[in-house]
């Protein structure tokens, strides 16, 4: 259905006053680029969470002894989780959020344009016509529900990893300082061997580090877990979604521009 703007008037030339008619809305204001960033997220700028992984390589001997200390690699695990250009995910919410919107006044649109065509149908196609263009403007106009939710969805899981990122890259740096001390203790212990009391000393400083290490890298792996669930809700809720968005293609369009039987094109 095809509409013109203020600019030039549809003109149903019959015996009654021509009639003109323009769209009540503006869609194409919301279609703009969305925000590049958000104004705050717990009191700071948002920022791409993956940003926040300058721990994800650390030096051989660093890694090694915290292998050693837990038998697995959190650096890897963390690093697979946050990985990825969240901000990116938070700028596509913004997208369907604006296209929401814009679908919205399609809608408003349609529908304001129906009714007032309504008033020159005469007869069967009246009805029909009516009917026709009704529908087409509710399944419009749906859209936006599907996009908005799916903008929810992409900002609950840009801005949830966000946090959950900058608290695990906290952890990380801990394991990492308790990594090094340990490792220098354990190489200490190991060159004074042959005294005795160096060997003590080095490896017991070691062994506290590493339980430490066990210690932040079991509350890594708990908000790893967590931000891995919030990636799993999120993306069925955008599934879900868009199966939503499917709604407009299943309604039936004209092969051709519709001509109003006063003589007009809509």
């Amino acid at each position: 259905m095809r509409f013109h703007d203020a600019a030039e008037p549809v003109r149903f030339h019959d015996a009654a006053e021509p009639m003109r008619f323009h769209d009540v809305a503006e869609p194409v204001r919301h279609l703009v680029d969305p925000a590049r960033r958000t104004e705050q997220i717990l009191g700071q700028p948002f920022s791409n969470p993956a940003s926040v992984l300058d721990w994800a390589s650390p030096s051989h001997i660093v890694n090694e002894f915290v292998k050693q200390a837990i038998g697995y690699d959190i650096f890897g695990e963390a690093a697979q989780a946050f990985a990825g250009d969240w901000h990116q995910v938070w700028q596509a919410a913004g997208a369907c959020r604006n296209l929401a919107g814009a679908m919205q006044d399609i809608g408003i649109n349609v529908s304001a344009g129906n009714v007032e065509l309504d008033a020159h149908w005469q007869g069967n196609a009246r009805d029909a016509s009516y009917d026709y263009f009704a529908r087409l403007s509710a399944a419009i106009s749906a859209q936006q529900l599907a996009l908005n939710a799916m903008a929810d969805a992409y900002e609950k899981a840009a801005e949830g990893t966000y946090r959950i990122a900058e608290t695990v890259s906290g952890i990380m740096k801990d394991i990492v300082d308790a990594a090094m001390i340990g490792a220098v203790a354990a190489s200490a212990g190991t060159a004074t061997i042959e005294t005795g009391v160096g060997f003590v000393t080095g490896w017991g400083v070691a062994a506290y580090e590493a339980y430490k290490i066990a210690e932040l890298a079991a509350r890594a792996r708990r908000l790893i877990a967590t931000a891995s669930a919030l990636i799993g809700t999120v993306a069925g809720e955008i599934q879900a979604a868009s199966t939503s968005t499917g709604i407009l293609a299943r309604h039936p369009l004209l092969s051709h521009p519709y001509q109003h039987p006063a003589g007009g094109t809509a």
